[in-house]
């Protein structure tokens, strides 16, 4: 009987053959199934979950004759959620003809163009590793210094709005991690 479990125990807890060891530059080590880069990250997997560092801090990479227990199947790569959208706080379709075209030309604006970008940045902030985040503080003063030195202002409070509440947001993600 006491077999019977032991074995049953051991089916239940896969072991993947094929494991990796990451050596941190600090001398951490690292031995996972399954490893991937995203931009300058290296992400994998360990202890039932996703750990990143980023790729400057990795010193090397081999495969290791360890095995690895995997608690649950790896699966595709892992998806990212995205933070809330700003833009969700009221509705933003133009009411008139007039206001649609002011829309699509606003589109062209490098301003606004800016903006696109750092929203799309902003998808991904629970993501970034301090020094990222540091420089999207960054990129957003200087979004908002663009605005104030367009001279016009008033035609971009929205946006100014914007910028400002993902830097709210920014500021939150950064002092979680001190």
């Amino acid at each position: 009987m006491t077999v019977l479990v032991l074995v049953f125990s051991l089916r239940s807890v896969p072991l993947v053959h094929a494991a990796y060891l990451i050596k941190l530059k600090n001398g951490n080590e690292f031995v996972t199934g399954r490893y991937w880069q995203e931009g300058r990250q290296l992400l994998f997997d360990i202890y039932g979950g996703v750990f990143g560092v980023d790729r400057a801090f990795v010193s090397k990479i081999e495969e290791s004759g360890l095995s690895v227990s995997v608690t649950e199947p790896a699966r595709e790569a892992p998806e990212r959620k995205p933070q809330a959208d700003l833009t969700d706080k009221k509705d933003t379709k133009p009411s008139t003809i007039v206001d649609a075209k002011l829309e699509a030309k606003r589109d062209d604006d490098p301003i606004m163009k800016d903006l696109y970008a750092l929203k799309e940045k902003f998808k991904v902030l629970d993501g970034m590793l301090t020094p990222e985040l540091q420089q999207f503080s960054r990129d957003l003063s200087d979004f908002k210094r663009k605005i104030q030195q367009s001279g016009k202002s008033n035609d971009y409070l929205r946006e100014f709005g914007e910028a400002h509440d993902m830097g709210d947001a920014l500021e939150e993600a950064l002092k979680s991690r001190r």
